[in-house]
């Protein structure tokens, strides 16, 4: 028997099967399948046809031209069929495969295949009969293997790609229609691993993009994952039960940057009806942190998007949950910007309507505790307002941003409010190093300018800012450059330096924010000035003059100049000239006796903001010696000017 078997192999010519092969596939998909190696006969006690370099078109509106390339495919065949001169195949196995999945703006999927429109039957010139005949059945496989593949599903221009690595996979079925069992192992590229098992539809049905019933369990990342429901023509009812030691393993396959956390445990519900697609978070523990919540898309009447959020927190623990990973390397030092240089994205403002509602009852895990937070995002058209709003400690905070993108460049305005917050808290939860710790602040900012990025709407940005900052202390290294007589003045030690309150006022036009009147009161000084802060290139520049306290001390009132910037180091150097230009003529009043007298009548009230508004009185030369700009920060780049009409 084996030696007739390999009479048969070197004998027969494979390229007659080669060509049925692809001519069968054409037929019955409407694609061309090509073979880069020609087939070849492998003899074992299994023999196998092997290919090499498969490729198979792609739908003709695909975003590349092959729907899959195949490195390797290895056909086993039944002997006992091929002795009596049929070709029938019982396990197929496909080796470095490239899978593209993806669906266009009509909603078709690319793995929908029809056969050619000129169909399989005969034409007048083949001298056979007329009468129209079926396509035949593509011949079925009952086992198909898959091994270190790629699946690659694109669900939309905009979002990036879903990118799964099959390490390997199993798939048998009796039938095409029959259900389908599946054995695989994949994951996304740098994320947490797939095992599942269990049935998900047929074969005939997700080419059909009806899958049908799934039932699939098995591990996910350390943890455990369930998927069941059922994917036809009623529509989507897919329930999928997980839990785990890390929420963040999820990260790459919702394409969201979810923090790290756990131990969790989530039950998630996707249902369609009509065209609605709703998905449902009835449960969500992840740590003490506890939410659920739902979001529902649909189209209206006139096939614009809309997106309905809502989540409920009743509970959030800061302290459990940890920002996730850089997406990216940080920048060098020299090169970090305290505001980010990100486009705002307009491009997608009336292409659909967007409400999304966040509610909070409490965040723990702070110096304070936060309760009874909302957070209100709305888009229509080409507005985008964003609203938040939360009690934090004895205090509150609250902002408003509103982006109209009507014109040329749009509008952006920002409104924030803080009174007796926590500069710890507020650090924890935008995210942001504040530097100054163990201190309460009130803010009131109000700011408005032009652009697509914010460099380019805080380059034109006009409005106000107004701290006052109560007793904390000054970070070590945000006194680096500070002269050593002025180090001397504020105490300065390993763990900084102390003050009693802080205030001041910054009058922004043009994306420069000029400061008038700044006063900072400490232990041995209270010391008064200004400059300006440079939004666009976050350079600033301040003098600051002292009135010591101390007779001992009076050798190093000395006032001084800084010069500094976001990833610049900062410079100072004194300048004791100031002294004389600052005060006018006669004895000068006392800052620090200002400073003290509002303490004892008002110690409810911060005795810097009190003394910030009578600075211009108490010292006025201070503002001809201000510092400006130079005239290259001074000029702004030009925007690029409109197109000409054209005239008929």
């Amino acid at each position: 028997m084996a030696l007739v078997v390999i009479v048969w192999g070197s004998t027969r010519d494979l390229s007659r099967y080669q060509a049925r092969l692809t001519e069968q596939v054409r037929k019955v998909t409407g694609r061309d399948l090509s073979v880069r190696v020609p087939l070849t006969v492998r003899i074992s006690r299994q023999p196998a046809l092997v290919a090499e370099g498969l490729t198979l078109t792609n739908a003709p509106w695909g975003s590349r031209p092959e729907l899959a390339r195949v490195r390797k495919v290895t056909m086993y065949l039944d002997l006992a069929s091929l002795l009596l001169g049929e070709v029938k195949a019982g396990r197929l196995l496909l080796e470095g495969a490239d899978i593209i999945i993806e669906r266009n703006e009509a909603g078709d999927t690319n793995l929908e295949m029809l056969p050619p429109p000129e169909g399989s039957g005969p034409h007048p010139g083949e001298n056979r009969s007329f009468k129209l005949k079926p396509n035949p059945p593509f011949p079925w496989v009952g086992t198909i293997e898959v091994r270190d593949s790629v699946l690659t599903i694109v669900e939309g221009a905009g979002r990036p790609p879903i990118v799964l690595e099959v390490a390997s996979a199993t798939m048998k079925s009796n039938a095409p229609n029959q259900t389908l069992q599946i054995d695989a192992r994949f994951a996304s590229p740098q994320a947490g691993a797939f095992d599942l098992t269990g049935t998900a539809g047929s074969f005939d049905g997700w080419l059909r993009g009806l899958p049908g019933n799934i039932d699939l369990q098995g591990g996910f990342a350390g943890g455990k994952i369930s998927i069941k429901g059922s994917l036809g023509l009623k529509g989507t009812n897919l329930q999928v039960t997980s839990e785990g030691p890390d929420i963040a393993a999820f990260a790459p396959y919702v394409r969201l940057p979810l923090p790290s956390g756990g131990p969790y445990s989530i039950t998630a519900k996707a249902t369609t009806l009509r065209n609605t697609f709703k998905v449902e978070v009835p449960s969500l523990k992840v740590g003490a942190t506890e939410l659920s919540g739902e979001a529902l898309f649909r189209a209206d009447r006139h096939g614009v998007p809309n997106v309905t959020v809502n989540v409920d927190a009743s509970k959030v623990d800061i302290a459990g949950l940890r920002a996730p990973p850089a997406a990216t390397a940080a920048p060098a030092v020299g090169q970090r910007r305290f505001f980010p240089t990100m486009p705002f994205q307009a491009s997608w403002l009336g292409r659909s309507t967007l409400a999304v509602t966040v509610r909070v009852g409490e965040v723990v895990g702070l110096a304070g505790k936060v309760q009874n937070g909302a957070i209100t995002l709305v888009s229509s058209d080409t507005r985008f307002t964003l609203r938040a709003a939360a009690s934090i400690g004895p205090g509150s905070a609250g902002f408003d941003l509103v982006y109209d993108a009507a014109g040329r460049v749009g509008q952006a305005t920002l409104t924030a409010t803080a009174s007796r917050v926590s500069l710890q808290d507020l650090s924890a939860l935008l995210g942001l190093n504040l530097g100054l710790q163990e201190s309460v602040a009130d803010f009131d900012l109000r700011l408005r300018g032009g652009g697509r990025n914010t460099r380019d709407a805080l380059n034109a940005a006009s409005g106000t800012i107004a701290m006052a900052v109560a007793k904390g202390r000054w970070p070590t290294e945000g006194l680096a450059g500070f002269p050593t007589e002025s180090q001397k003045l504020l105490a300065t030690n390993e763990s900084g330096a102390a003050f009693n309150c802080l205030a001041g006022r910054f009058d922004v036009s043009g994306g420069v924010a000029n400061l008038r009147r700044f006063v900072v009161d400490t232990p041995r000084a209270t010391w008064v000035g200004g400059g300006f802060v440079h939004l666009r290139s976050e350079t600033w520049e301040l003098i600051l003059a002292p009135e010591t306290r101390e007779a001992q001390g009076g050798l190093l009132a000395i006032p001084m100049r800084l010069k500094g910037g976001t990833g610049r180091p900062t410079v100072g150097a004194l300048e004791p000239v100031l002294s004389r230009l600052l005060t006018g003529p006669g004895v000068p009043q006392s800052v620090s006796g200002t400073v003290t007298q509002f303490a004892r009548q008002q110690p409810d009230t911060n005795a810097c903001a009190l003394t910030a508004p009578r600075v211009d009185v108490l010292r006025p030369g201070l503002r001809g010696q201000l510092p400006v700009p130079s005239a290259e920060l001074r000029d702004r780049p030009r925007r690029p000017p409109l197109a000409p009409r054209r005239e008929n």
